[in-house]
């Protein structure tokens, strides 16, 4: 490990920088284990929060911001996800640079890949499809080394917890955003979702009516009079097929909605797809069944009026959100399954699916 001291020195003063710049990341700062490798090259973390270094003569500034990029890795869990890498690195790298100023020149961002700024990694990735990436950019791939593990997951999710405790108003706004996912009680969206359509079904059920299918027992002087009946609620699910939502998002959802269908006793489900233009109605057994057809632009108000024409009870919605919403609040009780962070109307009640 020739020029260890060196480099060391150098980590120890980069890692000060790092924390006077962002002092609510100080304590992941400090409890990054420095590796020196001969054969490693700038600075890269592994899972286990071993930053390994390489012996070059990386300047202080240079490696201020590489700590902190790393930081950013490691805190929100971006290390040994997703299967195709380097895309994956890239869309991760793009939503931590964005908070990051004084990026290097091969660095992605989200302005030199001319997206939109505020994104969240799963939405970079998506977007990633329709672009080409400037090839002079270069995405953190991650450590090609893997030290020994110097906490446990219990100590690393009390640090998380610890540094998103600490982020406040002048934090950037991703980071501020992560905290709060951090420390808000997280309900599991499944058992969110059950409760909410079996609630909106027993609202439904209750109601009764007056039909001449079944008349009733009741005689009065030879008149036939009609009995009471309770008919079954009616439910129709708008699917958002536009190009910026994924089929295995929202196969996964359906699966969710036909479990709790099935177990609530509904039978035929209506189902409309809905991209720029409201698509045929599907009478179906089993949501899961449903053949998405789609693709296009999103426009869920033509969804929500076809939807309408249906006289559905209970009116479940899966959309990621990006799209224009009714004015006037539908009559059905609407329920909305969001894929992503948006924002929705206030007439919805709202279940937000985690990826």
């Amino acid at each position: 490990m020739s020029g260890g001291t060196s480099v060391m020195e150098r980590f120890a003063a980069a890692r000060l920088l790092a924390a006077t710049r962002a002092p609510y990341l100080a304590s992941a700062l400090f409890a990054l284990t420095p590796l020196v490798h001969e054969d490693a090259e700038g600075a890269c973390a592994d899972a286990n929060w071993n930053l390994h270094l390489g012996p070059g003569p990386v300047p202080v500034e240079e490696l201020a911001w590489s700590l902190l990029h790393q930081v950013g890795h490691l805190l929100r869990g971006h290390l040994g996800v997703g299967e195709d890498g380097p895309r994956w690195n890239t869309a991760h790298d793009a939503e931590i640079n964005d908070d990051l100023d004084g990026a290097p020149a091969t660095a992605v961002t989200p302005d030199r890949l001319g997206l939109p700024s505020g994104l969240m990694a799963a939405e970079y990735h998506r977007l990633l499809d329709l672009i080409d990436v400037p090839p002079e950019l270069e995405a953190c791939a991650g450590a090609p080394f893997t030290g020994p593990a110097v906490m446990s997951a219990l100590e690393r999710d009390l640090l998380a917890r610890a540094v998103a405790s600490r982020i406040r108003g002048e934090a950037p706004y991703g980071w501020r955003r992560w905290a709060e996912s951090i420390l808000r009680p997280q309900a599991d969206w499944r058992v969110v979702l059950a409760a909410l359509v079996r609630r909106g079904l027993a609202q439904a059920s209750g109601r009764v009516d007056y039909s001449y299918r079944r008349p009733s027992r009741r005689n009065v002087q030879g008149v036939v009079l009609p009995s009471l009946v309770r008919p079954l609620p009616r439910v129709v699910v708008l699917v958002d097929t536009s190009g910026s939502v994924t089929e295995p998002a929202l196969r996964r959802v359906l699966g969710e909605i036909d479990g709790i269908l099935r177990a609530c006793g509904t039978g035929q489900v209506e189902v409309v797809c809905c991209d720029a233009a409201a698509h045929p109605v599907q009478r179906v057994t089993r949501a899961a069944d449903v053949e998405l057809v789609g693709g296009g632009g999103t426009d869920l108000r033509a969804g929500f009026e076809a939807a309408r024409a249906l006289r559905p009870d209970v009116l479940i919605a899966l959309t990621d959100g990006d799209t224009p919403w009714p004015e006037r609040r539908p009559r059905a009780q609407v329920i909305v399954c969001l894929l992503e962070e948006r924002p929705t109307p206030p007439w919805a009640r709202v279940v937000r699916v985690a990826a």
